[in-house]
Formats: C-alpha cells, structure tokens, sequence
C-alpha cells in the first residue's frame, strides 16, 4: 500500500494554510491586498454587461474566483493541486454554516511564537457561505472549476476570455513564456491579463532529490526526474516584460505591491513579496497570431 511522502505532507500545510488565506476572517488582510487589487483593476478595465468572461488560473481554495463572480463576471477557475481541488470541493459544496469548521493549521510551527498558545488557536472556516457570496453578483452565477494542468486544460481554446486574473501564478510554470503565449490566444482582441505576483519560480531545483524525482517514503531517492525541473527557465521582471511586450501585449499598468502569502499572523516571521501588479492588453486589432 503506497504511503504518504513528505511531499505530500507539505502540501496537506500548504492547503490548510491557504484555508486560512482564503477562508477564514484571519486571512481577510491578506486577501485585501492581494485579490483587492485584482478585483478593482478588473472592475476598471472589463465591462460589468453580463458577458465578460474572467478565467482564473492557479485558483487555489477558489476564493478570488467566487471574488469575481460575485461582481457580475462569468468566472471560471483553474487548479491542478488535487490537494487544492479536494479541499475547496469541500468548501464549495458542503453546505457549511459561517465558521463550522475549526482547523489548527499552525500547530506544526513551534518557532517564533509570541504566547505559548498561539500555535494551538483555532481558524474557522468558512467566514461567508459560499452561495451568499454568489447571490451578491445578482441574476443566475456563472461559476465554475477546471481541473488540471493550465496548458493541457485550456489547449485548444483560443479568444474565449475578456479577461485572464491571475494571483501568484506566473512562477508555477516550468518556463513562463508558455504561460505568456497561452493567454495572449486564451483572449479576445482588447482582452485584459491582470496579474499579481512575485517571480518565486517553482520548478528550481533545491536539492539532488528534485532532479532525481524526489524521495520515497523511506527517504530514498526515487527513478526518473521530473522534466520540469530539468527543462524550467527563470526570468527577471525586465526579461518578462519585454517577453509579455514581444507578444503583441500593451501594459497599461504596471506598479509594485507588498503581500504576504498565507502568512501566520501571530508568527514572529514572515515572508514579505514586493510583487509585479501589472495590466496587458491584447489589442482590440489583433496584430499577430
């Protein structure tokens, strides 16, 4: 019988930590920093007419996609975290009460505690039920999730979306310019592409393991590397922005935001992102294919 390996535990932390980033009133500081910004931009440049259409790729806990919903968009997230997808099909489809649900996701961090019993509170979640959340767009919600892989799900749709949102997305490929060039087809002449972000790219090899394939549960190195971390490419900002301008994109904004990423708000420590927040739009003429 296969055993969890300590990957998959760090991505059972990783999606009760993102509980508290999307759902509990804990994270609401971190959502208004990094999906508020998104949230207003799209409501600046995508018409609120009962057609747009907002794709949301990286969704996580499906947060930020119910966000837009709820201002009127069609909205459709993207995840490929099955570790993700369990979790926010919980969520979504439970029919939970405000704040039924205790979780204790920071019990596992011992370290930079304030008072002794900080790392044994509770997060309840959800702070708002989901389907309230719906209803505040008004009329019937076009909501809905993908799952998989961005590129294979969305591999043969070409000018579907009026607008691509994206929340520290960008670094989870391999090599960006993929991601680049799969948004520019993925949007309607005069589509917009909202993103906020670091450059934090994942598929960076930070050990031996990761280019042997990782480790089983006993600890040994397992067969067969993983090709994403043989074949990633990591960009500056300056080298994207000339790659995201050479696609036939206008950056209408581009500015620097600070964010925390399901960041522990009683921690001693935590990690500060100066993200790239930036508008592109593909012209309303389509110039290149």
């Amino acid at each position: 019988r296969a055993r969890p390996t300590e990957a998959d535990f760090s991505k059972v932390r990783s999606t009760l930590h993102s509980c508290v980033r999307d759902w509990a009133a804990e994270g609401a500081a971190e959502r208004a920093a990094c999906y508020g910004p998104i949230l207003d931009e799209l409501e600046r440049v995508v018409p609120r007419d009962g057609r747009s259409r907002v794709l949301v790729p990286g969704a996580g806990l499906a947060r930020l996609v119910l966000e837009v919903a709820a201002r009127g968009y069609g909205a459709q997230g993207n995840e490929f975290s099955y570790h993700m997808l369990l979790c926010s099909n919980f969520l979504l489809n439970s029919g939970l009460r405000p704040n039924e649900v205790a979780l204790y996701p920071f019990v596992d961090q011992p370290s930079n505690c304030r008072r002794a019993g900080d790392r044994l509170r509770a997060a309840r979640v959800p702070d708002v039920v989901p389907a309230a959340l719906l209803r505040g767009g008004g009329g019937e919600p076009d909501f809905s999730m993908a799952a998989g892989e961005f590129l294979d799900v969305y591999r043969d749709q070409r000018e579907a979306w009026d607008a691509v949102a994206a929340c520290f997305f960008v670094d989870t490929a391999p090599v960006a310019l993929e991601y680049v060039a799969a948004i520019w087809r993925l949007l309607k002449p005069g589509g917009a592409w909202v993103n906020l972000g670091p450059l934090l790219y994942h598929w960076v090899p930070t050990s031996g393991a990761d280019l042997e394939g990782g480790l089983d549960a006993r600890g040994r190195p397992t067969a067969g590397a993983d090709d994403r971390y043989l074949r990633a490419l990591e960009f500056s900002w300056d080298e994207l922005r000339h790659a995201i301008l050479a696609q036939g994109f206008e950056l209408v904004r581009e500015e620097w935001r600070h964010c925390t990423y399901t960041a522990n708000v009683r921690s001693m420590m935590r990690t500060d992102y100066d993200c790239i927040f930036f508008t592109a739009r593909k012209p309303a003429a389509e110039g290149k294919s």
